[in-house]
């Protein structure tokens, strides 16, 4: 047991018989943040109790929940798909090629024209 890393108001009191209050607290950017503090002697907790129907009960039988696994529902198009055009990728390799040509003729001086 690290008892040297311990302040000396932990050795006193077990960890279980600490009681402590959270507040939450907001700092200046509005992030929220717990803030413990040390209970009184004569601090009661509240009891929480279910009010309502006493028949109500968790269900168990299903798996965890997965909000990834909602099925969404296709969007309707009210105009038909049209079909994509292609892109002639040879004749695009070639008039590139051109360009670069035309570029290295007026470079070296020479008439673009034949």
């Amino acid at each position: 047991m690290d008892a040297f890393k311990k302040k000396p108001d932990e050795l006193a009191t077990p960890q279980g018989e600490r009681r402590r209050i959270g507040m939450i607290v907001h700092d200046e950017r509005g992030n929220a943040s717990v803030d413990w503090r040390d209970a009184p002697v004569d601090h009661e907790r509240p009891v929480l109790e279910i009010l309502g129907d006493a028949s109500l009960s968790v269900q168990t039988e299903q798996a965890s929940f997965d909000p990834y696994a909602r099925g969404r529902k296709p969007r309707e198009t009210t105009r038909p798909a049209k079909p994509g055009t292609r892109t002639d990728l040879r004749r695009l390799s070639e008039h590139i090629k051109l360009m670069r040509e035309l570029e290295a003729r007026k470079r070296r001086g020479e008439d673009g024209e034949d």
